[in-house]
């Protein structure tokens, strides 16, 4: 017989278990995990976007814009919405571009499933008008407006300002000032990279309602936006217009560089390579053909001759030779040689060439300086010996990095013992391969930064001071703070060689190779130089200081495959220094867009006549 009432009560107690389990759940789900469906529903309507902040301005020592920012439109998508063939072919047509393309940009661009991806950068406004029209049919589809950065130096400016990129995957690790991780634009070269980090300012948030098909309605109800904050500005030591002169005076000719900078405090006055590029190209958004063409430009467009440029240093190592000579205490500013120049020295089976082919005669130290004699060099490296000479080639900067605030820099090389047993091998080199490092020819290499820096410190009294372009930078709304100028190196000469250096380097321009260029409203003085090159004709070399009793700015030229330093590099330099010394005589700058950015009043410059002042004490330096 079936007991109806033990059923009848095994129901019920089911039933009553489940609707206990029910209430338990709903309960858990309603007092436990509500923080967690509340955020799964606001995922559902609500979408956090990022606001992107201005990056801080770059000027020049005179408060010029040389890096600002510009309005843009951009073109981004949500990954999470934008789903489904049809958006994706309506808008890879609107962009004109194929499905594949769309799909490779979407692919190659890193971005979180909730944080929007770039599709197009400096989109064209009448390409947002027709997105604009037929939003409801790009689900998912983002159009803001967000600064795009904009190089008004396109001539030179690539080089030492750089350029910006998208965040690439391997930036994922890196955080911004605000301990967020790094998203939209970083430095990709020049000053734009080495200070990234008070260059970009920390995003802002948008909150934006939508609806279940992925279109955005606008603004969230109660939540309010959180503005950006931008950049740090950066300002420079370069002279704007100094620049556009050191331009000019190169545009005829394929390849070189001049830099410039401040004999008291290193701050980098002047820095043009060529032939450069228009970092703008890169702020759009550059096609891969374009690319290619630069990169494989057999000029070398991308490279900073100035900073990684490598090259045989021609006659203006002299000065190094002679220096090391004086401080071996083989020879002094009186000392001739036991053979006059008469065009040629044998050495061994070889013949050595002075660029004079009728000789010089017979000639002092000095007069060795002065007439850039390579026979009384040629005998007086081997006096010297490699490993002294080697010893002060080093300890004179060569090398070795200079320390510029710039991404890179190449070192050059020193020979020595060790590396020629490297290179030659043991026994495959003698005493003979100090002809050719003695008049700065062979392996020993240098850029020309290192070479400007050496000139330097035979100017500031054997103090070479650490080249910088950044002078200031700023929070906004706040005063610039200064940059503390730094000692690279000093170098142990006896005052004696020195004195003998600097006299020989006056009569260079006074009555020497470089004669051409004497300018009494200037007093330069320097040393020419022409470096052989296997690949073509020489380079001209020019390095020197102005004004010879006072310095002030130390400069250096290369022209490539130019020929003789003193009819080439030599003019360019006495031109920059008289632009420097005499500012009147330049093209005066356009108007400061932002009159507080005008210089600190410490940076301002002397007259040539007078005594340049120490520079003030800093309030702080600028954070690498």
């Amino acid at each position: 017989m079936i007991d109806w009432t033990a059923r009848r009560n095994i129901f019920l107690g089911v039933c009553l278990l489940s609707l206990v389990a029910l209430a338990l759940r709903l309960a858990w789900m309603q007092l436990v995990q509500v923080d967690d469906y509340r955020r799964l529903a606001d995922q559902n309507q609500i979408r956090m976007l990022p606001i992107a902040a201005p990056r801080g301005r770059i000027v020049d020592r005179n408060g010029v814009d040389l890096v600002r920012n510009r309005p843009s439109f951009t073109i981004s998508v949500l990954p999470t919405d934008f789903r489904g063939a049809a958006p994706k072919l309506r808008l890879a047509s609107a962009l004109g571009i194929d499905d594949a393309n769309l799909s490779e940009r979407l692919k190659h661009r890193p971005g979180l499933p909730l944080e929007p991806v770039w599709i197009e950068r400096d989109a064209d406004l009448r390409l947002i008008s027709r997105l604009e029209e037929h939003m409801d049919e790009f689900p998912g589809v983002i159009i803001a407006n967000e600064p795009v950065r904009e190089y008004p130096t396109a001539a030179w400016g690539g080089h030492v300002l750089g350029y910006v990129r998208e965040v690439s995957e391997d930036d994922a690790t890196r955080i911004d000032r605000s301990g967020a991780p790094l998203r939209g634009l970083v430095g990709a070269t020049g000053l734009e990279k080495r200070y990234d980090d008070i260059l970009r300012g920390t995003d802002g948030i948008s909150y934006r309602q939508i609806n279940a098909f992925g279109q955005m309605l606008g603004a969230m109800p109660g939540y309010p936006n959180t503005p950006p904050t931008a950049g740090d500005d950066l300002m420079l030591g370069l002279d704007g217009r100094l620049q556009n002169l050191a331009d000019s005076l190169l545009a005829d000719h394929p390849a070189g560089t001049v830099v410039a900078m401040d004999v008291h405090t290193g701050e980098i006055l002047c820095l043009v390579t060529r032939p450069g590029f228009d970092a703008n190209a890169f702020s759009g958004g550059m096609t891969a053909a374009e690319w290619e063409t630069l990169r494989d430009d057999t000029l070398k467009p991308l490279l900073n001759r100035a900073a990684m440029g490598l090259y045989t240093a021609g006659s203006t190592a002299k000065l190094l030779t002679a220096a090391s000579a004086l401080e071996e205490g083989v020879a002094n500013e009186n000392t001739v040689m036991p053979s006059g120049c008469h065009g040629v020295y044998r050495f061994g089976n070889r013949l050595f060439h002075c660029w004079k082919p009728a000789g010089h005669g017979s000639l002092s130290l000095l007069g060795a300086i002065e007439n850039s004699c390579n026979i009384y060099f040629y005998q007086l490296g081997p006096k010297v010996g490699l490993e002294f000479w080697s010893r002060e080639a080093n300890a004179a900067g060569f090398g070795h990095t200079t320390g510029i605030d710039l991404p890179s820099e190449n070192t050059g090389i020193v020979p020595d013992k060790t590396y020629l047993d490297k290179v030659r091998g043991k026994g495959g080199w003698g005493p003979g391969v100090m002809l050719n490092y003695a008049i700065g020819q062979g392996e020993f290499t240098v850029t020309p930064l290192q070479v400007v820096m050496f000139y330097d410190a035979l100017a500031n009294n054997g103090v070479a001071m650490k080249p910088h372009l950044a002078v200031a930078s700023r929070t906004p709304g706040s005063d610039w703070q200064r940059v503390q100028p730094e000692v690279a190196y000093r170098l142990d000469y006896k005052p004696s060689t020195l004195a003998t250096l600097r006299e020989g380097c006056r009569l260079v321009v006074e009555a020497g190779t470089a004669a051409g260029i004497r300018d009494d409203s200037v007093r330069m003085a320097g040393k020419t130089g022409t470096a052989q090159n296997p690949h073509g004709k020489e380079h001209a070399w020019f390095a020197g200081w102005a004004p010879y009793e006072n310095p002030q700015i130390a400069v250096c030229a290369l022209v490539e495959n130019a020929g003789h330093g003193s009819v080439y590099a030599a003019p360019i330099c006495l031109k920059i220094a008289k632009g420097f010394l005499y500012p009147e005589t330049l093209n005066p700058p356009p108007p400061a867009e932002d009159s507080t950015a005008a210089a600190p009043a410490d940076s301002a410059k002397t007259a040539p006549t007078k005594k340049k002042p120490a520079p003030s004490p800093p309030t702080a330096s600028i954070r690498p």
